[in-house]
């Protein structure tokens, strides 16, 4: 992960949500909501997390580098709920490198599309600390 330059592009990985992926995933983040649980469900807003989990394992497997890294900060914009069942197509691009106060981040937008129509389900966008390091 830490070779990862701006441009670089991440996908597209099929993805299928499965009922079995969206309770198992909103069990291990106490969401006991029946949307996710019963039988039309849809996926958990947060699932994206898993997501670009997938991604980075895809386009990283070799592992994250010779640092630590944190994820520091996102922002997700959901367009519509993902139903179970839908398969969608994963995808993401690398938008930004940057230093600051010594610790490099990286800046990535993430995008799950209805893999028949194209339509957008979320946007997400992630900064993530590359150089984490404890002041230990």
């Amino acid at each position: 992960m830490s070779d990862l330059e701006v441009g670089d592009h991440l996908g597209p990985l099929d993805q299928v949500v499965s009922a079995f992926l969206v309770r198992e995933y909103a069990h291990a983040v106490e969401e006991a909501s029946e949307r996710h649980q019963g039988v039309a469900i849809v996926a958990t807003p947060t699932l994206m997390h898993a997501f670009k989990k997938r991604l980075m394992e895809h386009a990283c497997p070799l592992g994250v580098g010779p640092t630590a890294r944190m994820h520091l900060v996102y922002d997700a914009v959901c367009h519509r709920p993902i139903p179970g069942g839908t398969t969608v197509v994963l995808a993401a691009e690398i938008t930004g490198r940057y230093e600051k106060r010594g610790r490099e981040r990286m800046e990535a937008t993430f995008e799950v599309r209805d893999k028949t129509t194209g339509e957008a389900y979320m946007t997400y966008y992630d900064t993530t600390l590359l150089s984490y390091r404890s002041n230990a």
